[in-house]
């Protein structure tokens, strides 16, 4: 039975018997699979889609009491443990003064009681606001001038970097205990967390004990008010291309995607899940707590993405899914370890990559299914995916699979905002049960972003299929404008990972250049035993694609040089700044040149 996309805030019953949706009425025939695929999806989105991210926790700990939850080092946690656990630290927090719609930042890293605090704090109805942790004090003012919280609990200090003097270069008063700060005039406390060497945090301190409580400390009963309605995060957006706006988004959002990501993994209380995203991704939410959670699957937790690690973990731990960017799993196969280590337990992955290096993955890792996917931090990680009963290769590769049942996408022309036709490339719109409640402290930046009709324009370049299937080839800021065309990045590194066999891995940015105002340029990773310069690289293109869309520049790298972004993602960011540095071009002033001395 078609499943019609509905705006509102949470999957009804009329979304799953309702009137079609037109969208995927106007698409080629639907096959019978992808039909039952859809509706098993909507049902059980119908259910969870209302719950809390705590109500959620609580009905899995019923389930499998006795299931690893959470697993990081000799460290294990049954889901049984995590609850109570859970209850100890809200009914701590609520004796702090916490409660419904109390906004509580924080900074941490990967470790079992960040997974407490998380459903804790939404066990109270909080709005959790992690901050990231490679932010530099001036960045953390911003984020905690726009989210205006009342409590910050922080990890001390984390690979090098001391938080208690971050927290005091954003004010001189801003320390452990109760605060009273002219700058931060909502912020009425602050738990300062101690760690010791091994980077666990001490947990017969003060402050642990303040927090987490002790077994004997009493616990708020299981039972809440909160509702997947309700708001729970702040979640700042990447700030790849632009500076971080804080979205606020519900309960629902969260596990909503967990579960239509776990239906096309086919996760199940068996599976293990390695998670290698940040407490303050959108994905660490997401992919590495609620997806696993939904289903009674363990959490294995790496901390930090280090590439041998991780490896250690999926062979100790038999992790059996994973959710990952390409370059993270770039850095995997160019680790000492890789092949060293027994990975075949790792079977399920969502991946973004380009098809001709996903084809590559394959081969190494053997997946029994893999999904694509695409989304932002204002879906919640993701609004499309790659169902796991889609047969066709083609479709499987290329695209960034089928919109989620109650989530609606439209795709228009940025200039006119006419709707387009499929197959016509514009923005990425979308509206639905996941979308992002507002940016929050910033209505001006809300109102430019959705629509009258409820649609949030992604600022995505892509398109929709016949098929109904969507295909993401980047942002639209992520454009090169070259002598007067525009060229897409994602295109060229999809063109050059796919038909140039001597290129493992690419990443493309432009640079400002006098003659063409910008040039492509490509940083790009060769197949073992290939040996090619960049004429040869340019060679290879002529004739394949368009001359402007040729990179005008290529650099070569290895698997280690590749800079990342603390969630994961491949820094452009820094890759320019090495291309203006190669180039000569003066990175004070863009778009004039500089004489370097040879």
């Amino acid at each position: 039975m078609p499943i019609e996309q509905v705006p509102g805030p949470g999957v009804t019953a009329k979304s799953i018997s309702g009137k079609p949706d037109r969208r995927r009425e106007e698409c080629m025939d639907t096959p019978a699979t992808l039909r039952e695929y859809d509706h098993e999806l909507a049902l059980k989105l119908l259910t969870n889609t209302h719950l809390s991210m705590w109500e959620m926790l609580r009905r899995t700990a019923a389930r499998y009491p006795d299931n690893d939850a959470v697993v990081m080092d000799s460290r294990r946690t049954s889901f049984l443990q995590l609850m109570r656990q859970a209850l100890r630290c809200a009914a701590q927090l609520h004796g702090l003064g916490v409660e419904h719609g109390s906004h509580v930042a924080f900074l941490f890293h990967p470790c079992p009681e960040w997974i407490v605090l998380h459903y804790a704090l939404s066990r109270l109805g909080a709005v959790a606001i992690p901050i990231n942790l490679a932010y530099t004090p001036r960045e953390m003012r911003f984020v905690l001038e726009r989210t205006r919280p009342e409590f910050l609990i922080s990890i001390d200090q984390f690979r090098g970097t001391n938080f208690t003097t971050h927290l005091r270069e954003i004010d001189p008063l801003l320390r452990d205990g109760v605060v009273a700060i002219n700058s931060l005039p909502s912020l009425r406390r602050t738990i300062i967390l101690e760690s010791g060497a091994d980077e666990r945090l001490v947990s017969g301190s003060k402050n642990y004990f303040l927090l987490y409580g002790t077994a004997d400390h009493p616990g708020l009963e299981p039972l809440g008010s909160v509702s997947g309605d309700d708001a729970a995060y702040i979640v700042s957006t990447s700030g790849s291309t632009a500076f971080p706006k804080p979205a606020l988004l519900p309960h629902r959002a969260f596990i909503g995607v967990g579960t239509v990501v776990g239906h096309a993994l086919k996760m199940g209380p068996q599976d293990r899940f390695l998670s290698m995203f940040p407490t303050f991704h959108v994905s660490g939410v997401t992919n590495a707590i609620m997806l696993p959670h939904i289903v009674g699957a363990a959490i294995h937790l790496v901390g930090v993405f280090e590439p041998n690690a991780v490896l250690a973990e999926i062979e100790a731990g038999g992790c059996t899914a994973t959710v990952a960017f390409d370059t993270m799993f770039t850095k995997m196969i160019g680790a000492s370890d890789f092949g060293k280590r027994d990975i075949n337990s790792l079977r399920k992955a969502v991946i973004a990559s380009t098809p001709s290096y996903a084809e590559r993955l394959q081969q190494l890792f053997q997946f029994d299914v893999v999904a694509f996917a695409y989304g932002c931090t204002e879906s919640a990680a993701y609004c499309s995916i790659t169902p796991n009963v889609e047969t066709n290769k083609e479709i499987r590769l290329n695209t960034n699979g089928r919109p989620f049942p109650g989530v609606e996408f439209k795709i228009i022309d940025p200039q006119t905002g006419t709707e387009c036709a499929p197959n016509t490339p514009g923005e990425i719109c979308f509206r639905g049960w996941n979308r992002f409640i507002e940016y929050f402290g910033m209505p001006e930046e809300t109102r430019q972003a959705i629509d009258g009709d409820g649609f949030f324009h992604s600022g995505d370049y892509g398109w929709l299929g016949e098929d109904g299937y969507v295909y993401y080839r980047g942002r639209y800021k992520m454009m090169v404008k070259t002598g007067g065309e525009n060229v897409a990045e994602r295109e060229v590194e999809l063109f050059l990972e796919s038909e140039l066999a001597s290129v493992e891995f690419s990443q493309v940015v432009g640079v400002p250049d006098e003659t063409w105002g910008e040039a492509v340029v490509a940083f790009v990773q060769l197949v073992e035993g290939s040996a090619v310069t960049a004429d040869e690289l340019r060679g290879m293109c002529r004739g394949k694609i368009a001359n402007f869309k040729i990179p005008k520049h290529f650099f070569l790298m290895t698997a280690r040089d590749w800079p990342l972004l603390a969630n994961g993602r491949p820094d452009k960011q820094t890759l320019r700044q090495i291309a203006r540095d190669r180039l000569g071009i003066d990175s004070e002033r863009p778009g004039t040149w500089r004489v370097v001395a040879s």
